[in-house]
């Protein structure tokens, strides 16, 4: 920073006060303590999480502080003990930033000063949160806490940068300094997996070298005084008035402009009229500007007020009372500033038990000038008698008068460790590291896992994979659409296990299963929501223990539910034979109603199905109910060492987005379009080897992370359900993803169908256009279902021969027109030999 040539001139022909310094005492100033609540690092962890992330940059902090001095009356009193240093208090509200507290004011109302807490100053400062803990310990902390607040410090003092204009420093040289004088400054490293953060807060202030400290002045045989020995308790009671007014205008000025400014100001200055017994009293805000507006006789004896945080209680004897760490940039100020250095000035410590909130009916009155000369009546005076006792000095008695030597504007100059005479970056440093619980210059740390519930430990260690993720591998990680998505499993067996599982990795916390069967023993080896306790007294309902399951695994967070139902099925006839049009229903076609009902709800209610069940013929009313309610679906199956993932293609009329280049833009086909007959009952006459689903045991948790992972990419697709399905060249066996294609999503590419073998240890993606005669996805079976719903179902379970939905769907005719051309390929004259 450039130096002030005239000030420099005009310091240097003064008396340097460094004689003085070793005759007079110097002042004793009590640092801050952090006070930060765990609401404040839980919102800053939450906040490194999901939004900082790699980012070690600074972001605001707002930190603040009261006005807390002794009560016991006059200076008179015997010591408390030891004094408690004042704290700068920060909680949840201390890391938003001005535009987020300006939005939450305006929404409670502009004028709505109890957002504003004005009883409390305000302290502007930033939090830097490290990425790990071996570069939070190698940080030079004082080439730091230089860097990151003295140019800010200095700019407020008049010193501007070389070689910078306004556009890279904030020059606030002719602004209001009081937010760039009570600076704040935090160091963090947030361990989010133990919800442990290591941390270093700093207050800092500019320092003068060694041997140029800030001494009283040697003009006075009291230098340091209380006020109320001084002034009187009728000039406290006007003082308390004053400063108070004070408030209100400055408050005032702080909303007309929109700014959050500091609350109540904590510097001030300070003219003591002569007449009427000293009570008459005017706080100016401490401005250059106000400054040289004043006479010369009114700058001779302004006083410089500041608001004390010092809880100190000794008595004024032959040790000085410490005072606040705010006075520090006080001086600076005046020195650098005001050209005041080496002048002897007069310093108002001042304390207030409390300083009261300005309230909403203050700030309706305008701007007067009553601030210019406030004496208080009897009526004033009684209003202060519960607070103050029979003192009647509102509190304020406890102040401090302060005659003090101010140091040169050379004595801020240390000298640089290259050329004792060069003015550098290194020509000013700050001081103000907090000192640890030893009393030592040290970091402190804090363990928030015995504050916060279990509930929340376990939310939050639940999502701290996926937050990682978008820190730098999946940016695009849309983690709150997960979040909410509502998800519904059919079959509750292994693959309906691995599923549940997998999605809780993924954050999706709604989850319903559907399944009408009970665990038995041979299940908890292979599907792994259920245990052995499960399985007794003839098994609970798979459905209602998985559900209950996922609540152990994942906490209260997680909304689950199982739903008893039977799928109705083709092959599979029930109840009696019946009329569309009316007649007594026996009870099991009753409850074969009540359950085609309660899942078409269910699938119309979700966002994604997952088709697990164990037979062909159990997936097929599932496929055309999603297909009629437009309701996305995820389909899984098991042989003995293949398995088959695929997801449905959207209905007919979006088929126009779900295309494949290679199939003549046909939407996706669905998992019957490969077949040729009408599912049937696959149980009949079988043997249990045949009717059981018999695979290799690690086959079912690949296939289940597949298709998990399947949902997760297509969710992330631009066009959702309707994503295309890669176009596949040349017989390429291994594609590589290189974003352009038409199903890439931030995931990868989006394949329709994953088709495996732990046989071979291979995959293949086919892409399989819908059948147009396909007895599930076909325009004619969704058609029929749609009009007659129920009645179709029953028609279709209870056909013997598959022949009713094969002639619904066009299959029959289809068949029929293939024979036709079979036989006229078959048809030869012996001429076309």
């Amino acid at each position: 920073p450039t130096p002030n040539l005239n000030i420099i001139t005009k310091t240097k022909a003064m008396a340097s006060p460094a004689a003085q310094q070793r005759q007079q005492p110097l002042v004793r100033f009590l640092p801050f303590r952090s006070v930060a609540e765990p609401s404040f690092w839980l919102d800053h962890g939450s906040r490194k999480l999901n939004e900082l992330r790699l980012s070690e940059d600074g972001v605001q902090l707002r930190g603040f502080f009261g006005a807390s001095a002794n009560s016991t009356g006059s200076r008179g009193g015997a010591s408390s003990g030891a004094a408690l240093p004042p704290g700068m208090r920060f909680d949840a509200s201390s890391n938003a930033d001005e535009s987020d507290a300006a939005a939450n004011s305006n929404d409670r109302g502009d004028n709505n000063t109890a957002v504003r807490r004005n009883e409390w100053v305000l302290s502007h400062g930033a939090i830097h949160s490290l990425n790990t803990l071996e570069s939070f310990k190698k940080l030079n902390k004082n080439a730091f806490l230089n860097g990151a607040c003295l140019p800010s410090l200095l700019s407020c003092c008049g010193i501007r940068s070389d070689g910078d204009d306004s556009d890279t420093v904030h020059d606030c040289s002719e602004d209001d300094p009081n937010a760039a004088l009570v600076p704040s400054l935090c160091l963090a490293y947030c361990n989010l997996k133990t919800n442990a953060t290591v941390y270093w807060f700093a207050f800092p202030a500019l320092a003068p070298r060694t041997g140029r400290g800030v001494a009283y002045s040697g003009r006075s045989e009291r230098p340091q005084r209380g006020l109320a020995d001084e002034w009187g308790p009728r000039a406290c009671l006007a003082l308390s008035d004053a400063f108070h007014k004070f408030r209100i205008s400055t408050e005032r000025e702080d909303m007309r402009s929109k700014t959050s400014g500091v609350w109540c100001p904590p510097f001030f200055m300070l003219l003591k009229g002569e007449g009427d017994g000293g009570k008459r009293f005017r706080c100016l805000p401490l401005r250059k500007s106000a400054y040289d507006s004043l006479s010369e006789e009114e700058r001779e004896r302004v006083i410089f007020g500041f608001v004390d945080p010092n809880t100190t209680a000794a008595a004024l004897g032959s040790d000085l009372e410490a005072v606040g760490w705010t006075l520090r940039n006080l001086v600076a100020y005046l020195s650098l500033r005001l050209n005041l250095g080496g002048q002897d000035r007069t310093f108002l410590s001042y304390r207030s038990p409390f300083l009261r909130r300005i309230t909403p009916s203050e700030m309706e009155g305008e701007d007067d000038d009553e601030n210019d000369g406030v004496d208080y009546d009897d009526e004033m005076r009684e209003s202060f008698e519960d607070v103050s006792g029979d003192r009647y000095d509102a509190g304020v008695g406890g102040s401090l008068l302060l005659d003090i030597a101010i140091p040169l504007a050379s004595d801020y100059w240390w000298p640089n460790s290259n050329d004792g005479s060069s003015y550098s970056s290194s020509s000013y440093r700050c001081v103000g590291w907090e000192l640890n619980r030893n009393r030592k210059p040290g970091p402190r740390s804090v363990d928030l896992r015995p504050l916060v519930s279990p509930a929340h430990l376990s939310r939050q260690a639940n999502d701290l994979n996926l937050r990682l993720m978008k820190w730098r591998a999946l940016p695009l990680l849309d983690i709150d659409m997960l979040s909410k998505m509502k998800v519904l499993i059919l079959g509750a067996g292994t693959l309906g296990c691995g599923v549940a599982r997998t999605l809780l990795g993924w954050g999706v916390r709604r989850i319903t299963f559907v399944d009408s069967g009970r665990v038995s023993y041979s299940n908890p080896v292979r599907q792994s929501l259920f245990g052995v306790e499960d399985c007794k007294d003839g098994g609970k309902y798979k459905a209602v223990a998985a559900a209950e399951s996922l609540v152990m695994v994942a906490g209260p967070d997680v909304k689950s539910e199982g739903v008893v139902l039977t799928i109705p099925m083709p092959g599979h006839s029930f109840g009696k034979d019946g009329t569309e049009g009316g007649g007594t229903e026996d009870p099991e076609t009753e409850a074969v109603r009540r359950d085609v009902a309660k899942l078409h709800d269910l699938i119309g209610d979700s966002n994604v199905v997952f088709l697990l069940t164990d037979t062909r013929e159990s997936r097929w009313l599932p496929t055309v109910i999603a297909m009629a309610t437009g309701t996305p679906l995820i389909n899984a199956a098991l042989g003995l060492d293949s398995w088959l993932v695929m997801r449905h293609g959207p209905p007919s009329e979006n088929a126009g987005k779900a295309v494949c280049r290679d199939s003549g833009r046909r939407r996706l086909g669905c998992y019957f379009c490969s077949d040729v007959v009408a599912p049937e009952n696959s149980t009949r006459d079988r043997t249990l080897d045949q009717q059981c689903t018999v695979t290799r045991p690690g086959l079912a948790p690949i296939a289940a992370s597949m298709a998990t992972e399947l949902l997760v990419a297509m969710s992330h697709h631009p066009l959702g359900h309707s994503a295309p399905a890669p176009i596949n060249r040349d017989g390429q066996f291994a594609p590589v993803d290189n974003g352009k294609d038409p199903s890439s999503c931030p995931l990868g590419r989006l394949p329709h169908q994953i088709r495996g073998t732990i046989a071979t240890y291979t995959m293949m993606t086919p892409t399989v256009p819908a059948f147009p005669c396909c007895t599930a996805c076909s325009d004619g079976v969704v058609g029929e279902y749609k009009s007659r719903m129920f009645h179709f179902v029953r028609d279709v379970c209870c056909d013997s021969d598959g022949s009713y939905l094969e002639k619904v769907s066009g299959l029959e005719e289809f068949r029929e027109e293939a024979a036709r051309k079979a036989e006229e390929c078959l048809d030869w004259d012996e001429d076309d030999m």
